[in-house]
């Protein structure tokens, strides 16, 4: 089935297709992506030696007894990391791209869940515009058939006075959901990056909703996938890994070796090495350590702090699955029974079996079956993204 009318030169729309269009065109995802190339860079730079070989050279012309020298000499000099700083850095590098990897998955599966409701509260939106059109026409037909019967004798000025003002309510409601369109349009259009001006025609079929697993087999795949778990579990090591590197160069200071040659003297020649060791004497790392050591600590808590969240999130959306879909299916059975209805209620109302003050209370009533069909779909694939979104991935 149709989400709504076609818009001219729009393109067909998909549910899947959003979903794939999104990942692409989403300037947060794009953002993610760039932080995760950031992320490979450092890893990168990491794996490299701390600092570059130093060369020294020197020269100095003196004189000794009327007699001239040139001295000359050269130096090559290398800063080594010791203690395992470099595994210790490449370590915390690794889970810095880790983390930019599960905060880009989190991303994604956020995304999903606002294209899958966007999507549907589109859908939802041109399916109330439809609606509301055709209330319009109805109460204009019936303020028309009560203008009528006022002329004829049939019925009193308060039935003409009844009818157009439902006539002036069904007008509003068909504006107010033309708006309401415009702005579903606008949501959908920020989560799949879409320019200003586009517009889309989706195509919505009427799926069969989904057979949810055991809710402990949920809870199970979504502790196991969710990217945000991933990403602060990732975030707390890495911040232990550099806490660590903090505390291993401030106890193991790297040494600088050096190897010299000079020619001294006119005939004088010197060949030699040395080595330097700055002295710890004073604790210059120890409040980075505690700054590393507390970021590390605050990353655990939200370890945990989701640990606890998301099996909440996974129950508080089956449970609105279950419900939605339970809805869904009394609406389904019921489908035709308000197309009837409304059929038998125009054949009655056009023959004048029905006064005017009848006719307007259940056509109300028959609207509003209208509409809680379309809200009861709605609902049911809000609860669908919510189950996807909860979980970190598809469960069906």
């Amino acid at each position: 089935m149709l989400g709504g009318p076609r818009v001219a030169g729009a393109e067909a729309l998909t549910l899947d297709a959003a979903l794939v269009r999104a990942m692409q065109s989403n300037v947060e995802l794009a953002a993610a992506r760039a932080d995760l190339v950031a992320a490979r860079g450092r890893l990168e730079q990491a794996s490299v030696l701390a600092a570059n070989p130093v060369v020294t050279s020197s020269g100095t012309n003196h004189r000794i007894a009327r007699e001239t020298n040139i001295d000359a000499a050269v130096s090559l000099g290398q800063e080594l990391q010791v203690g395992g700083q470099r595994g210790l850095r490449m370590a915390a590098a690794r889970f810095d791209v880790e983390h930019a990897e599960a905060l880009r998955a989190d991303h994604e599966r956020l995304v999903a869940g606002e294209v899958r409701r966007a999507f549907a509260g589109l859908v939802a939106a041109e399916r109330r515009q439809v609606v509301a059109a055709e209330v319009a026409a109805q109460s204009r037909r019936v303020a028309g058939i009560a203008v009528t019967r006022l002329a004829q004798g049939d019925v009193g000025r308060l039935d003409v006075d009844l009818a157009r003002l439902d006539q002036t309510k069904a007008e509003g409601d068909a504006a107010a959901a033309v708006t309401d369109m415009e702005r579903a349009t606008a949501r959908l259009a920020v989560a799949l990056g879409a320019g200003p001006d586009e517009t889309f025609a989706l195509v919505a079929p009427e799926d069969a909703p989904h057979a949810i697993p055991a809710e402990a087999d949920v809870i199970d795949h979504a502790l196991a996938t969710r990217p945000d778990l991933r990403a602060a579990r990732a975030e707390r090591a890495r911040l232990d890994g550099e806490a660590d590197l903090t505390r291993r160069v401030g106890l193991i200071p790297n040494p600088t070796i050096r190897g010299f040659y000079s020619h001294e003297n006119g005939d004088e020649t010197l060949v030699g090495g040395e080595i330097s060791v700055p002295l710890p004497v004073f604790d210059r790392q120890g409040g980075a350590e505690l700054d590393l050591r507390g970021q590390a600590a605050s990353a655990a808590a939200a370890v945990v702090r989701l640990e606890r969240q998301i099996p909440r999130d996974v129950h508080l959306a089956l449970a609105r699955h279950r419900t939605a879909e339970a809805t869904w299916a009394r609406r389904r059975r019921d489908a035709n029974v308000a197309p009837a209805a409304r059929a038998t209620l125009e054949r009655a109302l056009s023959a004048g079996l029905l006064g005017l003050s009848d006719v307007l209370v259940q056509q109300d009533r028959l609207r509003d079956a209208r509409r809680a069909d379309v809200d009861a779909w709605l609902d049911l694939r809000e609860a669908e993204a919510d189950v996807v979104e909860a979980v970190g991935e598809n469960p069906w």
